[in-house]
């Protein structure tokens, strides 16, 4: 993905939680990925994807558009995991569409299909854990 404009309301929006603002990544997925860490949420995502694209396959089939009044309840599924299980940042625009939060959540539907999504939550925590290192050992 790009390059984060770091301007100040860029850096607020790209926030992980209340607790880590300030952080080493300017690729959405890296924040993505730590946005995203508990098992209860990311499985909470995955139903929210499936549920989309089985919605709009249906609507499709069965030729009744009513169906697609159902696709909000899709980002309900993904909000509920951060509400009860992850306390991470929820930026509202990414919350009811980007293509960056899209284009996250296909990749890691495809990362956790592909069995290899735990190993990019563990390489961005140790990547923020030496940043923090770093910045505290500075001071």
């Amino acid at each position: 993905m790009n390059q984060l404009n770091y301007n100040p309301q860029q850096k607020l929006r790209n926030q992980i939680n209340n607790q880590i603002i300030d952080h080493p990544f300017t690729d959405y997925w890296d924040i993505f990925v730590l946005k995203h860490q508990h098992p209860v949420n990311i499985a909470l995502h995955i139903v929210g994807i499936f549920f989309f694209y089985g919605l709009l396959f249906s609507a499709w089939k069965l030729q009744n558009l009513w169906l697609l009044l159902g696709l909000p309840l899709t980002q309900v599924i993904g909000l509920t995991g951060h509400f009860l299980f992850e306390r991470s940042h929820i930026d509202l625009q990414d919350a009811v569409f980007s293509w960056r939060a899209s284009y996250c959540l296909g990749r890691m539907l495809l990362r956790v299909v592909m069995g290899k999504y735990q190993d990019d939550i563990r390489q961005r925590q140790e990547i923020l854990h030496n940043y923090q290192s770093s910045n505290y050992a500075n001071i």
